[in-house]
């Protein structure tokens, strides 16, 4: 019945419709995600990002885990009947089952859902993800099982993360225990991604999505308790401050994360090179940019 969908969806295809879908499944890309939430975390309001990057690394680590336990091919690869849009292929790497533009979404659009100040945007931030979603099937890159566990497991580590937020907000040195787990449960799914068994004949190596997630979620848990006890920023009282904080931060961010990728590729070999660029990825979102536009007073 899933590839039953996605074939009719594929036969319903309009020009109209195909583009609407793809920039609806750009919204749940991971540098527009990333983006958001370190705009919200540099510039707007430092609380709200933090929950917000630490609800996405939480649901990025569930999802890789799942992804590489489960082992279930995309859709084309699955059934030549089904033909997804060429231009949503590039995105559509790893495994099918769950799906993390749909997961990526629910947990960094939830996160943003659950803010007070933000309270009049809430049913759009609840809806995006759902949209995202749909997109998915549309485009032909995921079933509707990949799209609707995403959608709880969101759901699920958006509520549990923000009963989190609460109880660290009151609880001294309670930081310092969620850091640890993280960057434990982290460099866990770093070894077994590279080391499990997979499917015989694969072609691909599935493991580089789940080995440069692991790296960047060491990064953010790693980075945000150095932020918390060391550096201690805030945001920006001037429009001036928050764009030189934004674009000069995003500008070093993607030069990490497209500039150095040949680069540590080819001195550590494609594994330990993705795992320590996006580890630096997140070391530099959560505090470096921070230490250095606190130090120089922007």
């Amino acid at each position: 019945m899933d590839i039953d969908i996605l074939i009719w969806l594929g036969e319903h295809r309009t020009g109209f419709l195909t583009a609407l879908m793809s920039a609806i499944t750009y919204l749940g890309s991971e540098v527009l995600i990333i983006g958001i939430a370190c705009l919200t975390y540099w510039c707007l309001n430092k609380r709200a990002g933090n929950r917000m990057l630490l609800t996405l690394f939480v649901g990025i680590l569930t999802n890789q885990i799942l992804k590489i336990t489960c082992c279930v091919r995309r859709p084309w690869v699955r059934d030549a009947r089904v033909v997804p849009v060429e231009s949503a292929i590039s995105g559509a790497t790893g495994y099918s089952f769950p799906s993390g533009h749909t997961a990526n979404s629910m947990c960094g659009y939830g996160s943003l859902a659950r803010e007070k100040t933000l309270k009049r945007f809430r049913w759009l931030f609840w809806v995006l993800p759902v949209l995202i979603g749909f997109s998915r099937l549309y485009v032909g890159v995921h079933t509707i099982q990949d799209v609707l566990v995403s959608l709880v497991l969101g759901v699920a580590t958006v509520l549990l993360m923000d009963r989190l937020s609460e109880r660290l907000e009151r609880t001294p040195g309670m930081d310092v225990w969620v850091a640890g787990i993280g960057i434990a449960l982290s460099v866990g799914l770093a070894l077994y991604a590279r080391f499990k068994p997979y499917p015989a004949g694969e072609t691909v190596d599935y493991s580089i999505d789940a080995l440069k997630l692991a790296g960047g979620a060491v990064g953010v848990f790693a980075g945000w308790l150095v932020e918390r006890h060391c550096i201690r920023f805030h945001t920006p009282d001037t429009t001036v401050k928050k764009l030189i904080r934004f674009l000069g931060g995003m500008v070093v961010l993607l030069a990490i994360m497209k500039g150095l990728k040949p680069l540590l590729n080819a001195a550590l070999g494609l594994s330990v090179g993705s795992f320590v660029r996006y580890l630096l990825v997140g070391l530099f979102a959560t505090m470096g940019w921070p230490l250095i536009f606190k130090k120089a007073g922007f």
